[in-house]
């Protein structure tokens, strides 16, 4: 059974791989055509396929933007018991929409760097990694296909939660407008999730030769040494690759943590006024826990992957110590071995957003932390209304 699960995971990374290019080409998130015409296929942009996006997804926005203001004097029972909520629910709105906005606008405006990145590791995959690319990274498919899920649960549950709230009247188009939304934003968050994780299997690869070149010298000190310095021009480029990709997808990374953390407040506060303030135990409050657990979810699987790069590229330097253990080193080889611990020393695999702060497991806690103390704030500031 084991066997199976380990076979069929690869499978469904490839298929949900499949389904995030078709689906990302098919909402105008993507911009680019296959050249193969060249010995490795390249992305080229496209000047319709650019214009298509805009369009679609902008028409998309303004119709979407339209029909909420001509339903927007509709108002649940729980906006009477707690205007705050009602407010906290118009802003995250308003996040969502300028969110939605500036991202289809930052997919046109930085293409170019996004080609440039996805050319860089076409290259890599079928290039610089071909002889490996039969390895199967367990960790790779694993968080891929967690992804794919906390995506599909969180979809589902805006179906749920839109149809479960008493005296929700919202009409069927403008819950599918709002549901497509959703779709083009989880995609985004789809593309720079996958590249991340490419550059961690990358890096997980390099590590693998590097013990395979240890365990070499180790049987046969006389043994050929030199690919080592291919490893090391990886390693540097997987560096740059990284932190370009940072830099392309950092303000859609911020905008769309700030919304799934003030989704996590308002749903908190729902619960909150339905179950508490007005004392309604119905089945349709487990919508609200469950919308949370799979938000946080989401939001945790991009940290751990962002924290299993760096702890991915700090390996590599524990690796390189191994060299120093041998006998009758070559000089050549110490020197190689000592510039590729300087530079694992001196740069890390780290996702910085705009130069302040890194995705990271310390980081991701204060963000959670910072979420429930904004709630608590809010319940006092609005205490006498529950």
């Amino acid at each position: 059974m084991f066997e199976t699960s380990r076979d069929i995971r690869p499978y469904l990374a490839r298929q949900i791989l499949r389904a995030t290019l078709y689906g990302s080409w098919l909402f105008g998130l993507f911009p680019f055509t296959v050249d193969s015409r060249k010995r490795i296929c390249q992305l080229r942009r496209s000047c319709g396929l650019i214009v298509y996006g805009l369009v679609a997804n902008y028409i998309h926005l303004f119709i979407l933007i339209r029909l909420a203001f001509e339903f927007k004097k509709q108002k649940l029972e729980a906006f009477v018991r707690s205007p705050v909520l009602e407010i906290i629910n118009i802003i995250i709105a308003l996040i969502n929409t300028l969110s939605g906005i500036l991202i289809h606008f930052m997919n046109f405006w930085g293409s170019r760097k996004v080609e440039e990145i996805c050319n860089k590791l076409l290259t890599l995959e079928y290039q610089d990694f071909k002889s490996l690319n039969g390895r199967n990274c367990p960790n790779f498919s694993c968080f891929l296909i967690q992804k794919f899920l906390t995506k599909l649960g969180q979809l589902l549950s805006f179906f749920t939660l839109i149809y479960a709230i008493p005296g929700n009247e919202y009409p069927l188009h403008l819950v599918l407008l709002s549901f497509l939304m959703g779709v083009t934003l989880n995609l985004n968050t789809m593309h720079y999730h996958i590249g991340v994780l490419l550059i961690y299997r990358y890096i997980w690869l390099l590590n693998g030769q590097l013990k395979v070149l240890v365990s070499q010298l180790k049987r046969n000190p006389g043994a050929d040494f030199t690919s080592i310095h291919q490893l090391l021009s990886l390693y540097n480029r997987l560096l740059e690759l990284y932190k370009k990709l940072a830099i392309a997808y950092q303000y859609q990374v911020i905008l769309l943590i700030t919304s799934q953390l003030a989704g996590n407040i308002v749903v908190i506060y729902f619960l909150i006024v339905y179950g508490i303030s007005m004392h309604n135990f119905s089945v349709f409050l487990v919508v609200f826990p469950q919308s949370l657990l799979i938000n946080i979810w989401d939001f945790w699987l991009f940290i751990t992957v962002c924290d299993l790069t760096e702890k991915a590229g700090d390996e590599t330097a524990i690796i390189l110590k191994i060299f120093s253990y041998l006998e009758h080193r070559d000089d050549r080889l110490e020197t190689s071995v000592n510039e590729f611990a300087w530079l694992c020393s001196h740069r890390k695999f780290r996702f910085q957003l705009c130069g302040l702060f890194c995705i990271n497991y310390k980081m991701g806690f204060k963000m959670i932390i910072t979420t429930f103390l904004y709630l608590v704030y809010l319940v006092q500031f609005d205490y006498m209304n529950l």
